[in-house]
């Protein structure tokens, strides 16, 4: 009980929303071709990396794609100061929400924006 006093708290504290069912976890792209890993800092930020990817992107694997992920409260998403795409060797920043069990991505740089949508795996 008071683990779960002191998650919530802490949580309220950072902003970041105390569910189980948020980002943490393991996702999958909408092509099925890669899985990326996104776990909680000690900082109370999120980081992302590949866990699994098809080939002839499997040399992916255990490349960080995400890092300094927050949370907003006034925004209600996710924000990203840095995400990226090896398979374009571009780095961007990124506005992310969640819907259940599916992750939206919205990456900018610059003008140019593109979308990715991610399914959570079940542990």
């Amino acid at each position: 009980m008071k683990q779960m006093i002191i998650t919530v708290l802490t949580s309220f504290l950072l902003g970041i929303p105390a569910t189980k069912d948020g980002l943490e976890g393991v996702w999958e792209t909408s092509k099925h071709d890669s899985r990326i890993e996104i776990s909680q800092n000690p900082d109370g930020t999120f980081s992302g990396k590949i866990v699994w990817a098809q080939p002839p992107h499997e040399s992916f694997v255990g490349t960080m794609v995400m890092k300094g992920v927050t949370y907003s409260k006034s925004q209600g998403c996710y924000k990203c100061p840095w995400i990226y795409d090896p398979r374009l060797g571009i780095s961007a920043h990124a506005k992310i929400t969640l819907s259940g069990d599916t992750m939206h991505v919205q990456a900018t740089k610059g003008i140019i924006s593109k979308k990715e949508v991610f399914t959570k795996l079940s542990k």
